[in-house]
Parts: C-alpha cells; sequence; structure tokens
C-alpha cells in the first residue's frame, strides 16, 4: 500500500461517515392501509344493514313469536297454543302465498299446507287447520309440543 500524500490526508479527514435517514414511522398511513380500513368500515356497515333489515323480515317475526310461544309452552304449558299456532301459521301463510289462501277452510286448508312450498306433515296440518275449532282441553298435553319442530320448519321454507 502507497503512503498518502498530505493533501489526500486532509481530504480524508474531512469525510464523515455514512449518515442514515430516519427509521419510517407508522403515521401517515400507506395508502393501502387506507383502503383495508375503507374496506372494514364498509364490511361493517354491511352486515349491520344487513341484520337490521334481517329484523324486519316476515320469517324473522313469525319465528320469533314461535319462540314466545316455545317458552310459554315450557313455563306454563299453555293450552291455548295450539290456537295461537294455527293463527299464526294462518298469517305467515297469508303473507307469504297471497290472499287466495284467506278463502281456504276445512279440507283444502289441510291440503294447502300439506301440499305446498313448506309441505307440513298432514297429520300436522291437520291439526292445526283444526285447533281454533276444538276446545283447549281436548287436545292433549303433548300435542302442541310436537307441533311446534314442523312449524318452524315449516315457517323456515315458506316465509
Amino acid at each position: 500500500m502507497t503512503p498518502l500524500s498530505p493533501e489526500q490526508q486532509a481530504a480524508l479527514e474531512q469525510l464523515r461517515d455514512i449518515r442514515l435517514p430516519e427509521p419510517v414511522g407508522w403515521w401517515p398511513l400507506a395508502p393501502g392501509w387506507w383502503g383495508l380500513i375503507a374496506l372494514l368500515l364498509l364490511l361493517v356497515a354491511g352486515g349491520l344493514t344487513w341484520r337490521v333489515l334481517r329484523r324486519r323480515t316476515r320469517r324473522y317475526a313469525a319465528l320469533r313469536e314461535l319462540s314466545v310461544l316455545r317458552d310459554r309452552l315450557e313455563t306454563e304449558g299453555d293450552p291455548g297454543l295450539a290456537a295461537e299456532l294455527a293463527a299464526l301459521v294462518r298469517r305467515v301463510a297469508l303473507s307469504a302465498q297471497g290472499r287466495h289462501l284467506a278463502r281456504l277452510s276445512d279440507r283444502a286448508w289441510i291440503e294447502a299446507l300439506a301440499e305446498g312450498p313448506g309441505r307440513l306433515p298432514p297429520e300436522v296440518a291437520a291439526l292445526i287447520a283444526e285447533a281454533p275449532y276444538r276446545r283447549p282441553e281436548t287436545l292433549e298435553a303433548e300435542r302442541p309440543r310436537s307441533l311446534l319442530t314442523p312449524t318452524e320448519r315449516w315457517i323456515r321454507r315458506v316465509a
């Protein structure tokens, strides 16, 4: 290695070490983060809107009313439940399938329930059709309980 001349030595002493830039901070956010935040806000707003609109559907209202009837049957053992269940089924059918069902009664109503979109079992459809006209004491104790599950399935399919 050759020795440095005094001019080179003086120039070398004037050199400074490499200065690194400051670390990059997290603020302001990069455009990708802003896009991700906007997407997340849209998803939350969409989910809340869907939840509010869902609660306004006839299916949700009918299932909520059916849940109230089920709770009342469990706590009080209400014998008039079958008649209220029949009224609920009639309201759901009228709102979902149209007013032409309003004039149906007796055998035609049973057939409409058993053969319609939800297809209630024929014995359940017959009991629901007859329930408003029977005395609550004539219904067996367990019979209204057996109506709840098929009716719930029917509401989920029809409404």
